[in-house]
Order: structure tokens, then sequence, then C-alpha cells
């Protein structure tokens, strides 16, 4: 997000806003008159009687310089700080400028005894209408104005804190009736999501529950958040890995949240992957038949496809998401901050369900992709946001018209179908999620090219979008005795034959259709062929 700026007239308030703010926020605060003050090692009154004000402006130019540019900062600058127009070009690069106003009559009764304001000595209801005149229309040159005459430091944080929310946000959301719930998308929204939480009237108690990597960093900084707001927020790690989506785990995290003394007002806060995102969600379903879920996805992966929909469950007796339920959370939070510590593997395997997205439903963002992969590898802010966006907005839409994967939300099992079981044939935790969903995409392009679907071009460009990604399009080390049995406990059986979406072309896909045995085996046959010839050594020529 970008920074707060305060600005306002001497007695607005500014310092106590703003540190309550950055208290809010978990940011720095920085009160540029208190910079000065260091900096010069006098007082502002001391600096305007020893050297004059000329010289004190030129001293509070070169600190707001120096400031403005810092990362998560609230910013209270002096009240004659809007006088300089390269002090506001610094300030408004970088933040929001809020202005907090009064009426002179407010200010003169505020600042009646302001024995060290330099600029008020003597006639201070004379200096005060005089100085505002001047200063008004600066003041009132900002992106948001707040009138503090009857409003608590509080409820001036709160008016800023909503404000961020409605600019800082792409504001996306699944429509399901009573069920309706919001995805926000944006850089460093993740502290405003206690203003979330008060929204939906959620009780004093949340649960982080992730990974102890996760716990400790943005997990320890959310708690700070939360906790700084009044809720009661306790962190439940979990074992990292796939091997956490278990009952055994599943229990272990029911009987705390019993000793916890969680309720139906209670809010799960899922931290993660897509693992914690099925796990906690799973456990979020049947704790007292149901209590509020958030998903904070943390992986690429989890932000575009897992955390929206409300999927969720754990793998039982070797089947991956054997035992689940749909449940939908009430908020998913798509910070993409949290992406700058990912490991470059793992981000390429998220742009496996973002390539899914593309190709099944979305050609304007399948060119994109080709046009901005780089970027994106790169981690730029902007690219990250549209691309989170649009897959978001796509599987919501998928979401509202087959909510129970009864129809048309089968198209997303694009890829998956093999996918899956190639993730579970090569052993779980060998092949990322991501690696397994691009395998499958290749392969079921391949038996829709066989069946005459589509044409081999298009099968082609999707091969070669996911290659650049840096993603596998062949099952090498998978044993394909090993596929073939987890294809054969897929639930997308019916009557003993495989179904899965085929791809027609570059943005559409049919419906699950049937997928002959033969034709599986072959296509399986000859992916294992082609790993053996390619391994073979060359002659030399």
């Amino acid at each position: 997000m970008r920074n707060v700026v305060l600005i306002g007239f001497m007695g607005t308030g500014k310092s106590e806003v703003g540190k309550l703010l950055a208290q809010r926020l978990g940011w720095t605060f920085i009160d540029t008159d208190r910079r000065v003050e260091v900096k010069e090692r006098a007082t502002i009154a001391q600096i305007f009687a020893r050297r004059g004000e000329p010289y004190f402006r030129e001293v509070e130019s070169r600190v707001i310089a120096d400031v403005a540019a810092r990362r998560d900062t609230v910013i209270a600058t002096g009240g004659g700080a809007v006088l300089r127009p390269e002090n506001m070009m610094h300030l408004r690069r970088h933040g929001w400028i809020v202005s907090l106003i009064a009426s002179a009559d407010v200010l003169q009764q505020r600042l009646s005894d302001a024995k060290n304001r330099p600029l008020l000595k003597g006639d201070v209801r004379g200096h005060v209408s005089r100085l505002l005149d001047q200063r008004r229309p600066l003041y009132r040159d900002a992106d948001l104005l707040i009138d503090v005459a009857q409003a608590t430091p509080a409820k001036v944080v709160e008016a800023i804190i909503t404000f961020l929310g409605k600019r800082e946000r792409r504001v996306l959301a699944v429509r399901l009736d009573s069920r309706s719930y919001p995805i926000y998308v944006g850089d460093g929204i993740l502290p405003l999501l206690p203003v979330d939480l008060a929204a939906l009237k959620a009780g004093g108690k949340a649960a982080l529950v992730s990974h102890r990597a996760v716990l400790r960093s943005a997990g320890s900084h959310l708690r700070t958040t939360l906790r700084a707001w009044g809720y009661d927020a306790t962190t439940v790690e979990v074992p990292a890995g796939e091997q956490s989506k278990s009952l055994t785990v599943v229990s272990h995290l029911l009987t705390r949240l019993a000793r916890e003394r969680f309720d139906r007002s209670s809010t799960i806060i899922a931290l993660g992957g897509g693992v914690i995102g099925d796990l906690a969600g799973f456990v979020a379903a049947t704790y007292m038949r149901g209590i509020r879920l958030i998903q904070i996805p943390t992986t690429l992966l989890a932000m575009v496809d897992s955390s929206i929909g409300g999927k969720t469950g754990v793998n039982h007796t070797g089947v991956k998401n054997l035992i689940g339920a749909f449940y939908q959370p009430s908020v998913v939070v798509a910070d993409v901050r949290l992406l700058g510590t990912l490991p470059d593997r793992e981000l390429r395997s998220g742009l496996a369900e973002v390539i899914k997205t593309a190709v099944i439903g979305d050609t304007v963002l399948f060119e994109y992709l080709e046009r901005h992969l780089s970027a994106i590898l790169r981690r730029e802010t902007e690219p990250l946001i549209e691309v989170i966006a649009r897959c978001a907005a796509f599987k919501a839409r998928v979401v509202e018209s087959d909510e129970r994967e009864q129809d048309e939300r089968r198209i997303l099992n694009y890829g998956h179908t093999i996918g899956h079981a190639v993730e579970a044939a090569s052993g779980l935790g060998r092949l990322t999620h991501g690696e397994a969903i691009s395998i499958g995409m290749a392969l079921e392009a391949n038996i829709a090219q066989r069946l005459g679907s589509v044409d081999p071009a298009t099968v082609e460009r999707q091969n070669g979008l996911l290659s650049r990604a840096g993603l596998p399009v062949a099952p090498r080390g998978v044993n394909r005795r090993a596929l073939w049995r987890a294809l054969a406990l897929d639930k997308k059986r019916f009557d003993g034959v495989l179904r899965a979406p085929l791809l027609v072309g570059i943005g559409e896909v049919r419906r699950e259709q049937k997928v002959p045995n033969a034709l599986l085996q072959e296509v399986l046959r000859g992916a294992s062929r082609a790993r053996r010839l390619r391994a073979k050594p060359q002659p030399a020529r």
C-alpha cells in the first residue's frame, strides 16, 4: 500500500492520529516536526528564534524528501509543510494525502494556550485566522478530508482505514446469495483485515492456522495487527507439507479449538498455500457445524485457485482430497507482497493454474501472459495483481454458476484429472501440485487432439507457454503403472470410464467428456516412450 500522509493546521491532532493509525496498521510512524528537532538538536521554537522560519522550512523540506519514499509509513507533517510544492510532490509520489480539518473557532479554542507555537505568539486568534485563510486551499487539495471537530482519533483512524480499503484493493466477489463474499487483491493490504472482521461482526477470538515459517513472518505481523484492534488472536502450527492434510491433524486442530473455547462467533484464518486452505477450511466447516473462515493465501497457486470456491478436504488412504466439504469463506485476501519470499519453484507452480485459467476461459489473459511472463517471473507488482484478479474473477463466475461442481465448474478440472494422478503416482511431494497439473494439461491436450477436438498448433501454443514458465509437460520419472492405478481411483470416473474436459481452443474447453481407456493408455504409453527416447544417449555425429 501507499503511505499515509497527514496534513493539517496546528491542533488538528495529526500526531495522535498518526501514532494510532501506525499501531493499527503495524507500520512506522514519523512526525516530521520531531525529526527536524532531533536533526537540529533544538525545539522548533528555538529554531525559529535562532535561525528564523526560512531556515526551518529548508530543514523541514530535506526531512520530508528523506522520509517520503519509505514503505509502510504514516507521516505526520508540520502545519506549514504544504506551503512548499516540492514537499507535496515528494509526499504524493508514494502516499495518500489525508487532510485533517477544523473550523477557525475550533482551532482557536484548541490553541488558546499555545505557548510553544512560534507562529502564534501574541494574538492567537488573529494569527490562526490569518494563517488558516492562507493555507485552507492547500489543506483541501487532498485525497481525503476529515473534519476532526467532533471525531475522536479512533474514529478518524477508522475513516482512513476504510478509505485505504476502497483505494488500495481490487475488489471482486463470489455471489452466492447469503453466502456471498469479497476477494481482495492488492499489495500490502493484509493490515486491513481487522476492518473486514469488524464489518462481519466477528467475535473476539481468531485462530491463525499455518506452518511455522509463515507464522514467524506474515503470521507474526498479522497477529500483532489483530491484537492492536482488540482481537484475541492465537496461532496454531501444523507440519509443513501435504502430510498435514490428514484426519489426525484435523483431530488435533479441533481439540485445540475446543480447549481455547472457540465458539460460533470465532474465526479461523487460513494463512498459507493450498494445503493450509484445504485443511483449515475443512476444520472450519466441521467445528460446531461451521464457523467463520478467512482465506489468506500465501502462494500464487492458492491465490488464483484453491482459496476461492469453498472446496476443502484432506487426503485419506492415499487418495487426494477424498474426505472434504464445500464450505465458502467469508473473505479472501490475496496480498501479492506475501509472494516476495515464495521460492521460484512455487511461483512457477502457481503459474500452471494461471495458464490453465487462461486456456479454459480467458484468451485476453493468455495473450497477456505471453507478453508479460518475464515481468511476472520477476514478481513485478502490477502484472501479478492483474493476473491474480483476472483468475479470481473467472473462478468466481464459474463458482457462482455451479457451486458444488455438478456441471459448469467441472471445466476447472482441466489438467487436474490426469494431474492429480501424476502427483499421486510420483509420490506426494516429489512434484509440486502445479508441476503435476502442467503435465496433466499437456496429456489432456494430447487426448483432445487425438479425439479431433483441438488442432496441433493450439496444443503447441499451450505447451510452449507452460515450458516458458519453467513447467514440465511430460511425466518424467513417473511410473506408468502407478499412474494408471491412481487414475482408477479418480473421483471423476463414472461406470469405470474417466471423464475429462476437452480442449477446443485457447479460451475454450468442453465440459467433461468420456475418455476411452484404450486412448488413455495409448497417450500414457506414448508419453513414457517419448521420455525414454529423450533420456537415451544419441550417437555422435
